[in-house]
């Protein structure tokens, strides 16, 4: 989602600009959306063109014209799977085809400018918004493509890559009388440079794939200076911030991926991205953490402890009780076209984060939540053995 503009006006409301670029932006919108806020959108209307003899003896040609509108919301229709929004309401100001109070209904579109004002942005609002506008939020890859030289340091979504910083260094070549000292020097140095600008952009424990390519080695030696640096920083005792970082990237060591490239420029990373062994492994990667808990999950299904269980019914008891330890969710359930299902299951994770559960979002696209989605798609590993939560209200009694 790109965010054009935030402007406070006179009347203490807020608007912001908004150009949602793919379908979650729209469930975004959606959930940010309420009746009573306006919103401003261009749209095509078909209106009659003629003077007032002319329109009054029918004479007049009917022809699409693009109006702004100024609406005022009291009715949002949205289905899940379509690229597009309507919004309806009464318009707040007059133009040449549109009168004063007059209703009409708009298109919100990808890639169309959508203005929402708000006179209060509530903290549910400011939520959505940050994730909204955040590609970090939305990444589970960390990207680097080098090659001696220059580096690309960027983040990955299922629908875009986004170049978040550059870096580059002249690099000497070889030469007979100080054979590789100055080369050497030169790639060590440009090798902080990288390790740092990543430390400044990635959030090791977040994103869910750190990927290092390449041409040669230069991937793998990046990937040993990290290492080296971070080793280096444990042993001194030091509590600063980078600290703190290279401990996060210590943890998370398990996440990154070294790979062949043939440049070190943006080109060699769609090549990465497209090949099949390299997208397995970044899969299995992306997905080892859910995988993992799945595994505990079934090992205590099997064992029967009464600590693993499967459906809506029997993990909102068990939230009741405060017993989650791990709520497990198909991406499935977000995306459903039942907006009701889909507001359901968000409020069903909000509690459960809430309430101090670790909360994981399996995709459908993986093994790991193809066979939780043959789980009903929500399961939840809790913290101590309950019982009988799939008994009714009814069998109780």
């Amino acid at each position: 989602m790109l965010v054009k503009n935030r402007v406070k006006l006179k009347d203490k409301n807020v608007a912001v600009t908004f150009v949602p670029q793919d379908s979650e932006d729209l469930w975004y919108l959606y959930n940010l959306l309420k009746t009573g806020d306006t919103v401003q959108v261009l749209t095509y209307r078909n209106v009659k063109k003629g003077n007032q003899a002319q329109i009054q003896k029918g004479k007049s040609k009917m022809e699409k014209v693009l109006v702004k509108l100024k609406l005022v919301l009291e009715d949002i229709d949205y289905i899940a799977s379509d690229s597009n929004m309507r919004v309806s309401g009464k318009s707040m100001e007059p133009n040449e085809y549109v009168p004063l109070n007059s209703y009409h209904t708009a298109e919100i579109e990808l890639n169309k400018d959508l203005t929402i004002l708000k006179d209060n942005w509530d903290e549910y609002d400011m939520t959505i918004l940050n994730d909204l506008c955040s590609i970090e939020k939305k990444a589970d890859i960390g990207a680097v493509i080098l090659e001696e030289g220059v580096a690309h340091i960027c983040y990955v979504t299922d629908t875009m890559t986004v170049l978040k910083a550059k870096v580059e260094k002249s690099i000497p070549r070889k030469n007979s009388e100080y054979g590789t000292r100055d080369l050497d020097k030169a790639m060590n140095s440009f090798l902080t440079m990288v390790s740092e600008t990543m430390l400044r952009h990635f959030d090791f424990n977040s994103l869910k794939v750190i990927l290092l390519a390449s041409p040669g080695f230069v991937a793998k030696s990046l990937y040993d200076k990290i290492m080296q640096d971070c080793t280096a920083s444990q042993n001194s005792g030091n509590s600063s911030k980078d600290n703190k970082v290279y401990n996060d990237i210590l943890k998370n060591k398990s996440k990154f991926v070294i790979t062949h490239a043939s440049t070190g420029y943006l080109q060699g990373l769609e090549e990465v991205l497209k090949d099949p062994a390299t997208r397995k492994k970044l899969s299995d990667t992306k997905f080892s953490e859910e995988s993992e808990i799945l595994g505990k999950f079934q090992t205590a299904l099997n064992e029967d402890d009464g600590r693993a269980w499967y459906g809506l019914e029997e993990v909102t008891k068990a939230l009741d009780l405060d017993a989650v330890r791990y709520l497990m969710v198909t991406d499935a359930l977000f995306k459903s076209d039942d907006i009701d299902t889909r507001r359901s299951y968000i409020d069903l994770t909000e509690r459960a984060k809430q309430l101090g559960a670790k909360v994981f979002i399996f995709s459908s696209l993986h093994e790991s939540g193809i066979q939780l989605n043959q789980l009903t798609g929500v399961a939840a590993l809790l913290k101590y053995p309950v019982p009988d939560l799939d008994e009714t209200d009814d069998e109780e009694e």
